[in-house]
């Protein structure tokens, strides 16, 4: 009797854990790279620089990762994926974050691997901060988007076409 009750209470905690696993309010995680041997999905660099990598996590669950925050918007543009999640890091302390919500510094004086000078940083405070450090400008998620469409649109060069000597 006791091992029937006890297989019906492990049946019943599968159920709940199972049931419970994958709700729908659940945040997304940030993509899983391995720096120094993961590559970039744009340009095929291999992701060292945890600074400057982004990603994010389409509604099939798959991970796309970018060696450069500007590769992460010219991919997305050009495949049009279905995106749950964008995530940057915070130049500052290397954290994941949601790039939506994040504040971008774009500056020449920011040397990122494909040359697009993107930084990442959580609050519009520090973006000053560090645009002020830099010469920079502070863009929104949107912002930064929209800049990446009219370069698109415009035909001007995009960096992640080169290779780094």
């Amino acid at each position: 009797m006791k091992q029937l009750a006890l297989a019906t209470f492990l049946l019943l905690s599968l159920l709940v854990v199972t049931a419970c696993g994958g709700s729908a309010g659940a945040k997304p995680a940030p993509p899983v790279i391995h720096y120094g041997e993961d590559t970039c999905e744009l340009c095929g660099m291999i992701i060292s620089d945890e600074r400057f990598a982004a990603g994010y996590i389409t509604a099939d669950g798959e991970d796309h990762i970018f060696d450069d925050i500007g590769n992460m918007f010219l991919a997305h543009l050009k495949t049009q994926a279905d995106v749950t999640a964008f995530f940057v890091h915070n130049y500052e302390d290397k954290r994941w974050i949601r790039a939506e919500q994040a504040y971008f510094v774009q500056s020449d004086e920011i040397v990122t691997p494909m040359l697009h000078g993107l930084a990442a940083v959580e609050t519009a405070e520090k973006a000053e901060a560090l645009a002020a450090e830099v010469n920079g400008r502070v863009w929104t998620f949107d912002q930064t988007l929209t800049h990446f469409e009219e370069k698109a649109a415009t035909g001007i060069e995009d960096h992640s076409q080169h290779q780094h000597q």
